[in-house]
């Protein structure tokens, strides 16, 4: 439904509103399908595969895969269903250009907000899920400058969330995944799923975008291995840090017995 409603907005032209023509449905579709893709059930994979928890990771794969296809699949309806009315979506020929680098921020901290109201969150871990965005998008922005690619920016930028945001729990008393999915959450490949999709639809006989779509979902598909591993990484070496600073809290305790 998101994407037939997003593929009908062009209509809005028709009403006088000067503004409808710079109007793009795959935003809004991939803006609409940030949440329904599956960010925590990758990261949970990856990190009971690396503590060697091999079945649980397994069954945390195969909801990855349900919920992945669930989301393709109405995709590949809304789009047909449009392409049938007339109103078919012109596959971009590039990823979507990032805004200002302060609106960049500012979009990740409403990401980050969003994913911890919807998950049920109180106001204290809503408000460092929105500054916890901010570091992990620093990582992302300052690795991309240095030259580094897509997935490995997104990677580095979960690493550094991870790390920060295990210790912020420790101190803070709250839960370090809640904080840590809604952080890197803005850097889960929305768009790029969607864009891949959006090309092989529209591909017909043209194996040249046939294949250029292939391959955009398979540069999704790493961007979300790279978050995992990063996240997973970024927790698992965070640790030890709680682990240290658990014990410096109970050594000043006992001096202060």
């Amino acid at each position: 439904m998101l994407t037939l409603v997003a593929a009908l907005t062009p209509l809005l032209a028709r009403t006088g509103w000067d503004q409808a023509a710079s109007i793009r449905p795959s935003v809004i579709v991939a803006s609409g399908i940030v949440l329904m893709l599956a960010g925590l059930t990758v990261v949970g994979a990856a990190q009971d595969a690396i503590d060697g928890f091999a079945l649980t990771a397994l069954g945390r794969l195969l909801e990855l895969v349900t919920q992945t296809v669930g989301v393709v699949l109405g995709i590949l309806l809304g789009l047909e269903l449009a392409r049938v009315l007339g109103f078919a979506m012109a596959p971009p020929s590039q990823a979507l250009p990032l805004g200002p680098l302060g609106l960049q921020f500012l979009g990740a901290a409403i990401i980050a907000v969003a994913v911890a109201v919807y998950n049920g969150a109180g106001l204290r871990i809503v408000v460092i899920s929105a500054a916890l965005s901010f570091v992990a998008w620093a990582g992302f922005v300052a690795a991309s400058a240095l030259g580094f690619d897509t997935a490995a920016a997104s990677g580095a930028g979960a690493f550094l969330g991870s790390v920060l945001g295990i210790v912020i729990a420790f101190r803070l008393h709250v839960p370090s995944v809640a904080i840590t999915i809604a952080a890197i959450l803005p850097m889960v490949p929305g768009a790029a799923v969607f864009r891949g999709l959006l090309t092989i639809v529209e591909s017909g006989d043209d194996p040249t975008l046939l294949l250029a779509g292939a391959v955009t979902l398979a540069v999704a598909a790493t961007v979300g291995v790279s978050l995992a591993v990063g996240a997973s990484l970024g927790i698992y070496l965070g640790q030890p840090l709680t682990a240290t600073l658990r014990g410096v809290t109970r050594s000043r305790a006992r001096l202060r017995q």
